[in-house]
Order: C-alpha cells, then structure tokens, then sequence
C-alpha cells in the first residue's frame, strides 16, 4: 500500500528532464502515470515548449538546458505550491555533476525548500533539514546502470507532506 493512501493530495506532479528532442517519452509518462496536475520539465527537451504544453493539457513549466536555444526559456523559475516552493532549473549553469552544494544555496536564496534540476541523466534524490534536492533523470538518454528511462512523480498532500516517486520506463 502506498504511504499517503488515506491522505487527500493536493498536487500530482511530473517531474521530467533531459527529453532530447523525444516528446513522445513525454507522452509515454503521462500516459503511463498521469493525469497529472503540473509537468516540471527541467531542461534539455531541444523543441518547442508550446505545442507540447498544449498537447499535455495542464500546466506546464520548463527551463532552459544547455542543449535548448530557444531564448524564452528561462534559466530557472520559482513555483509556489502552498506551503512548499520549487527552484527548477537544468543545473549545469550550478555546476551539478560536481555536486548539488551551488543549486541548493541559489534555491535557498529563493526561498525554497524543494529543487528539482537535470542534466546528469541520473536520478537523485537528497533530503536535508531545509531542502530537497531531487533529479528524475531522463526520460531518453538515460546514464545510471542499469540504463532505464526515468521521471519522478511527486505529490504534495493536503497536511503538507510532500512524496517523490521514481519510476522507470
């Protein structure tokens, strides 16, 4: 059973990175887990963000990774949910395959307590007193092994409880 069952939610979340010009792994996700809420896409999706949030049909939210040209993207957004705040962001302009210690300060500076970031391909998850720090890896080119395609979900319910749910493809 899952913890949280009895629980009401408040949001159903995907978190998704590094698509790779492969929306339709995008597509499989939501299928697979949806519906979902919000869609958090942190980076390096290498198309156009519009039709694709169109297509989701909820809200959407991307930032720019160091392999997306499109100038609108933004390098991070902040996202109020209730009592929690999410920093997203690619992470390579916060050095992250060397650690998360430069995200987790720029998300704090922010007021947030939950960071959600790319890049690596390899899906993490840190929690400390003030923070989380989570990567869903990628939902294309995975790195870890064994090499499986991954996004998280994550669930914020009503008494403020947040859930981080890693999925495979």
């Amino acid at each position: 059973m899952k913890s949280g069952f009895f629980r009401n939610i408040d949001y159903r979340i995907l978190l998704i990175s590094d698509s790779h010009g492969k929306n339709s792994n995008i597509r499989n996700a939501v299928n697979k887990s949806g519906p979902f809420d919000m869609i958090l896409h942190a980076g390096d999706l290498e198309s156009d963000p519009k039709p694709l949030a169109e297509a989701l049909g909820c809200p959407c939210y991307f930032v720019k990774g160091n392999c997306d040209y499109n100038p609108e993207l933004p390098a991070f957004q902040v996202i109020d949910l209730g009592e929690h705040k999410v920093f997203l962001t690619h992470g390579h302009r916060y050095f992250v395959n060397g650690g998360t210690a430069k995200l987790e300060y720029a998300a704090l500076e922010q007021g947030c307590d939950i960071a959600v970031y790319g890049h690596t391909h390899v899906p993490a998850m840190i929690k400390r007193d003030d923070i989380t720090v989570v990567n869903p890896g990628s939902v294309s080119l995975p790195r870890q092994s064994p090499r499986r395609k991954t996004f998280m979900i994550m669930e914020i319910y009503k008494d403020g409880t947040v859930d981080f749910n890693l999925v495979e493809m």
